[in-house]
């Protein structure tokens, strides 16, 4: 291997290996403290999501079909929030 694609190599691998960064006018705690809520509402907003399914699959009674369909439009609505929050805990 010559020396240029040894130099070429290494600097891909380094850029490869570090951390990604976005700029922000928030001080480095609050960024940590704020990721760190969004991070557990995310994880909440998708326990709810996975409860909501699963009520959603054992329905059963005389109101199967209106309860399941709302429920499934629900986890839908659930589900669809997940991406946005880790897409705004990710730009922190």
């Amino acid at each position: 291997m010559n020396k240029p694609d040894s130099k070429k190599r290494l600097e891909l691998e380094q850029e490869r290996d570090a951390p990604l960064a976005t700029p922000t006018d928030l001080q480095r705690a609050s960024v940590k403290d704020i990721s760190g809520a969004m991070n557990a509402i995310l994880a909440d907003v998708f326990a709810l999501y996975v409860k909501t399914k699963n009520f959603h699959w054992h329905m059963s009674g005389p109101h199967f079909r209106d309860y399941h369909l709302l429920l499934d439009e629900q986890a839908d609505q659930l589900f669809a929030m997940t991406d946005p929050i880790a897409e705004r805990v990710r730009k922190l």
